[in-house]
C-alpha cells in the first residue's frame, strides 16, 4: 500500500472524506457537532494542519481506500498519536485499516496513541482488533479512552 499526503490535496482529501462519512453520523456529529457539507472538510483539514497533523490518502491498487490523519509530536506528550483513520466503506472489514496502522508503526519505533470518545464502543472494538490496549481515561466533562500500540509488530 501507498500515499500522499495533502500538500495541495485537500479539496481531493475533503471529497473523499465527506462521501466516505456521508452515512457515518455518529463520527461526523462527534468531529464538527452537525451534518457538515463539503466546505467544512476544507476547514477541518487546515484546522488539524495547523497543529501538526499530517494527512494521508492510502492507495491500495491505485485506488484511494483510507485517510489517516498523524501527529508525529503531540504536545501532551510527545509521542505519536493517530488522530483520524477513515476507510472507504467499500472497503471495510477487508483488512485495509489495521495494514495502514501497521504501516505508521513501522515509521516509528515508538508506541502510537490514539484517543475515542468514552461512549464509541464500535471504535474502541476496531482499535482492539488493530493491536491497540485501553491506556487510560482522561476528560472531565467529556470523557475520551486513550489507547496505546504498544508497536511489536
Amino acid at each position: 500500500m501507498r500515499y500522499v499526503t495533502n500538500h495541495h490535496l485537500n479539496e481531493r482529501f475533503a471529497e473523499l472524506l465527506f462521501k466516505w462519512t456521508t452515512e457515518d453520523e455518529s463520527w461526523l456529529m462527534e468531529e464538527f457537532g452537525r451534518i457538515p457539507v463539503v466546505e467544512d472538510m476544507l476547514s477541518y483539514f487546515q484546522t488539524y494542519e495547523g497543529i501538526g497533523c499530517e494527512f494521508r490518502l492510502w492507495y491500495k491498487n491505485d485506488a484511494p481506500v483510507a485517510i489517516t490523519a498523524v501527529l508525529e509530536r503531540a504536545p501532551s506528550n510527545q509521542k505519536t498519536w493517530l488522530g483520524m483513520i477513515v476507510v472507504d466503506p467499500s472497503q471495510r472489514s477487508a483488512g485495509i485499516g489495521r495494514t495502514v496502522i501497521h504501516s505508521i508503526l513501522s515509521e516509528t519505533r515508538e508506541v502510537l496513541f490514539a484517543g475515542i470518545p468514552y461512549d464509541r464502543n464500535g471504535w474502541s472494538v476496531f482499535l482492539g482488533k488493530c493491536g491497540f490496549e485501553q491506556y487510560n481515561v482522561e476528560g472531565e466533562e467529556k470523557k475520551y479512552l486513550i489507547f496505546v500500540h504498544p508497536n511489536e509488530i
